[in-house]
């Protein structure tokens, strides 16, 4: 038995604890140039904010201060995300980290597991102060479904659903309420392909022939077939792969022309990265460093590059890291841009 536990509006949900009087308020978090949404709260929804839309398309709205935003702090959301997931280890056997705000734990052998779902829940609001769903499932793919549910429908589920606790007629209106888009695994071109077979709804795809669906899709979208049938095909993956690359960026809050500045900018960044580095016992042999102006203030000159540093030997030193980044930072910096 899986649970699959995802922050709701993650980054927004941190930016909120630090800002409990912005409870009921919209809020969007931007990406780290500040180009684009990235997150936002379902208060921004209402306002018919889009993921990914620009930020000058929306910028009215914060004028009008009907939205508040923020600039992405990565380091922030990585910091509540360790104690989230804490948190919630401190609840089950196993968690296996999924991405940067959801997991799935090993709920095997665990009775009520409506009250255990709703336990998680609370003791990561009152913990970490981020709320939460919980999808309750006998695989990942209908945990995933079921914690889909749980937030779509929040008033009537209250944040849990346990799949198990619903009969079979309830589970599959459940299964038909829902597009087969919205199943984990099934990409967006999957499903439009799908679409013209007849096969419209999650239900409709679980009652396929599974001979049908492995012959024209191969055996990963079978697996998620049965998956959708209760037929357990992922386990819990403990093992965290390593991870092939570190990312260190962050926008300013004005514009920035001098070098200085940017050799500050980029030793802060070096660090954190080295850090990072040894945390995890690798090391890199290869940096890069870029740099871009604002490209929506149009009327001003624009400028972007960036460049690779060899290493001469892998390192995590941060002192040789942030002698190679300061060396490609001087490469390619140009005066008279912003």
């Amino acid at each position: 038995m899986y649970a699959l536990i995802d922050g709701n509006s993650f980054y927004c949900s941190c930016e909120r604890v630090f800002r409990p009087d912005l409870k009921t308020t919209a809020i969007v978090v931007l990406s780290n140039n500040d180009g684009c949404v990235v997150a936002r709260t379902s208060e921004a929804k209402t306002l018919g904010i889009k993921m990914g839309v620009p930020y000058f398309q929306v910028r009215h709205l914060e004028k009008q201060g009907r939205l508040q935003v923020f600039s992405s702090n990565y380091e922030l959301y990585a910091d509540f995300s360790r104690r989230m997931m804490m948190t919630i280890a401190s609840l089950v056997p196993a968690i296996e980290v999924y991405s940067i705000d959801e997991c799935f734990a090993d709920m095997t052998g665990m009775n009520n597991l409506a009250e255990h779902g709703r336990a998680i829940k609370a003791r990561v609001m009152q913990w970490v102060g981020i709320p939460t769903c919980v999808g309750i499932a006998p695989t990942k793919t209908l945990a995933k479904f079921c914690n889909h549910l749980a937030k779509r429908y929040p008033d009537h589920f209250g944040g849990v659903v346990v799949w198990p606790d619903w009969s079979v007629k309830v589970q599959r209106r459940a299964l038909a309420s829902e597009p087969v888009s919205e199943i984990w695994g099934i990409g967006r071109r999957t499903a439009e392909k799908l679409n013209t077979q007849g096969i419209q709804t999650a239900l409709d795809f679980m009652l396929a022939d599974s001979a049908t669906i492995r012959r024209r899709y191969g055996v990963t979208i079978e697996r998620v077939q049965r998956e959708l049938q209760g037929i357990p095909c992922d386990v819990l993956q403990l093992d965290i792969p390593q991870k092939k690359q570190l990312v260190r960026s962050r926008s300013f809050g004005q514009s920035v022309t001098e070098l200085e500045d940017l050799q500050a900018a980029v030793t802060h960044h070096v660090s954190s990265a080295a850090a990072a580095l040894r945390k995890e016992k690798t090391q890199a042999h290869i940096l890069s460093v870029y740099i871009l102006t604002n490209r929506f203030k149009e009327d001003e000159p624009q400028y972007n590059a960036g460049i690779t540093v060899p290493m001469d030997d892998a390192t995590d030193d941060t002192l040789a890291l942030t002698s190679a980044a300061l060396r490609g930072l001087a490469a390619i910096f140009r005066p008279g841009f912003r």
